[in-house]
C-alpha cells in the first residue's frame, strides 16, 4: 500500500466515529460543508472564470470517485451496491 493510501485510510478511520450514530441528513450536510470548504480553497488568483471552471472540474472528478467507491463500500458493508 502506498503512503497516500495509508494516510487516506487513517483519516477515514479518524472521521468515522464522529459520524457514527448521526442521522444521515446531518452527515450529508456536514460532508457537503467540508466539500465546499475544500473546493473554496482551490482558486486561480484574479481569474473568476478559471476558478469556476477548475472547481467544476474538481467537483466532477470527486463525484466520479464517489461513484466508484459506492459499490466497493457496499460490498464491504454487505449492502446492495
Amino acid at each position: 500500500m502506498n503512503a497516500p493510501t495509508v494516510r487516506i485510510e487513517a483519516l477515514v478511520e479518524q472521521i468515522k466515529p464522529s459520524l457514527a450514530g448521526v442521522p444521515p441528513e446531518i452527515q450529508g450536510a456536514a460532508l457537503a460543508d467540508l466539500l465546499a470548504t475544500w473546493l473554496a480553497a482551490h482558486h486561480v488568483a484574479g481569474d473568476e472564470d478559471a476558478t469556476r471552471t477548475m472547481r467544476a472540474e474538481l467537483l466532477a472528478m470527486h463525484c466520479g470517485a464517489v461513484r466508484e467507491l459506492v459499490p466497493v463500500n457496499a460490498k464491504i458493508m454487505g449492502t446492495t451496491p
